[in-house]
């Protein structure tokens, strides 16, 4: 089973999907579809990049859950 990173803006509204993480340049790639979102091979994967995410401060305006791509 393969699994996708959401995010949801806490303030708009907007939704999306993790497209690519970019740790190197530190941020992320939205992917407006979930057809064109990153796929993540277990649980533990998407967790390594939510907390990632969290450092770089994404979660400060963003809600993130993994769901089934």
């Amino acid at each position: 089973m393969k699994y996708n990173l959401k995010w949801q803006n806490k303030f708009s509204g907007e939704t999306g999907y993790v497209g690519k993480v970019l740790k190197s340049k530190g941020y992320f790639v939205n992917a407006p579809e979930k057809e064109n979102a990153k796929k993540y091979a277990s649980i533990k994967a998407t967790a390594a990049d939510m907390e990632f995410l969290k450092e770089i401060g994404e979660t400060e305006n963003n809600n993130f859950s993994t769901e089934e791509a």
